[in-house]
């Protein structure tokens, strides 16, 4: 957003970025033995690739296209977390309610879900995939990073501003799908984009985050006092 600002004549070198971060107490890699153990609760096979996406139910969110790569892949298992939290207000919502009611035998709606859930369906998704046309600042992206789960997006202007390199994109449907089925037949694209996600995590954490808060406000300080509003 800082470009927007500067065409609105504030000066470039007076706006600071400083992102939101993911606490790593909330958010999280899980032991092997628990991710185990919620599939099983789930009746999800330990061979099954499983694709997990959350967010609004809704068009923004690209929920169609989410459905649509699970049309397209029955052999692996889809789970969308999120449900109308704007009701019956919600766009397109006649549409996405007859999706949730009805979905393709391998997507699985949750509904709304509380924090420590949504940590286990991260923690056992193979892939983190979210198809949003228009995103804010990714917080949900962020959390799948902080629990080193491999991320596809569809490439929007935004992320390459903020996260850039961390992740897997695809401009559409097709190539997002091209994408998915690349990291599903070969273990190696996951486990760089595990690693990846595990950067992406230290970058947006609480620790690193304080830092640059920390040399914010040392800088705004030798800045008054310089100009003698500090003394």
């Amino acid at each position: 957003f800082i470009d927007k600002l500067v065409k609105y004549g504030i000066k470039r070198e007076n706006v600071k970025y400083i992102p939101n971060f993911v606490a790593k107490d909330e958010f999280y890699p899980e032991r092997q033995e628990k991710k185990n153990a919620f599939r099983h609760q789930l009746g999800i096979p330990l061979d099954k690739f499983v694709v997990f996406g959350d967010g609004q139910v809704q068009e923004r969110k690209g929920v169609d296209d989410f459905a649509k790569l699970a049309v397209a892949n029955p052999e692996m298992q889809f789970i969308w977390a999120g449900g109308f939290s704007f009701g019956k207000i919600t766009d397109g919502y006649d549409h996405f309610k007859k999706l949730v009611d009805n979905p393709p035998q391998n997507l699985k709606f949750t509904g709304i879900i509380d924090r420590q859930k949504l940590v286990d369906y991260l923690n056992i998704a193979d892939l983190f995939v979210l198809p949003s046309y228009d995103e804010l600042f990714p917080m949900s992206v962020l959390e799948a990073f902080s629990c080193g789960t491999p991320v596809l997006l569809r490439d929007l202007d935004l992320y390459q501003a903020i996260i850039s390199g961390y992740y897997m994109k695809g401009h559409d449907f097709t190539e997002m799908n091209n994408q998915l089925q690349a990291a599903a037949q070969d273990p190696a694209i996951l486990n760089k984009y595990s690693e990846l996600s595990a950067a992406a995590s230290a970058k947006y954490s609480e620790d690193n985050l304080a830092r640059i808060w920390d040399e914010f406000y040392h800088e705004q300080y030798e800045i008054g006092r310089k100009l003698g509003q500090i003394c």
